[in-house]
């Protein structure tokens, strides 16, 4: 049974569903494209069903914009804008995003499966530029819980000397294939569309919250 429409929020985008988890995937996979300004305004993050997201701080490790989809969790989108002192091509971003963040996650509990890597492109006010992905699927447990979820990193063409990431996490644990959907739709429609606001000329400061 789908979820009455008003009792769809932004707490519990899967309303009073018999599934609420499902209601909640099918509706990232139908609702359009919105996007949401970073706390420093010079990032369009690109959600579908864009204001049912909450803006959110992973207080041990700070990031350039985090939303989420539901009190619950169902999904997860993180962006990270850091410095680099090697290159900073999307390839050599997102080997050095994984060697600082894959030990980080290990040691929360995170089980993280075989990965793909994907090569493709994003354009820009006319311009062509690579766009790299790791996709992947992974669980967490804890003496709470168990969950999975459906993954990918996206590594962006930035300004010289710094790294551009996002990453989305889609929870998996009653219906991995509609996560998965969801996932993939992010690559194909929603990934590519991050970019910094127009009128920006030189590299903005690094910062995070």
């Amino acid at each position: 049974m789908p979820p009455t429409p008003a009792s769809v929020t932004r707490e519990n985008p899967g309303g009073d569903a018999a599934d609420p988890e499902r209601a909640a995937l099918e509706r990232l996979l139908a609702e359009p494209w919105g996007s949401r300004r970073d706390r420093f305004n010079t990032l369009d993050v690109p959600l579908v069903d864009g204001k049912s997201w909450r803006r959110v701080r992973i207080w041990s490790h700070p990031t350039r914009a985090t939303f989420r989809y539901g009190d619950e969790h169902y999904a997860a989108l993180s962006v990270l804008y850091t410095s680099t002192s090697g290159p900073s091509d999307p390839d050599s971003c997102l080997d050095e995003f994984w060697a600082k963040h894959a030990p980080l996650a290990d040691g929360y509990g995170v089980r993280l499966g075989e990965a793909q890597i994907i090569r493709t492109t994003q354009e820009i006010d006319g311009e062509v530029r690579p766009l790299v992905f790791k996709v992947l699927d992974g669980s967490i447990a804890s003496v709470f819980a168990s969950d999975d979820y459906a993954g990918a990193v996206a590594a962006y063409e930035s300004w010289q000397g710094t790294c551009l990431v996002s990453v989305l996490a889609v929870k998996a644990t009653e219906h991995p294939e509609l996560a998965r959907r969801v996932r993939d739709r992010w690559i194909d429609e929603g990934a590519p569309k991050l970019r910094w606001v127009s009128g920006l000329f030189d590299a903005p400061k690094i910062e995070a919250r």
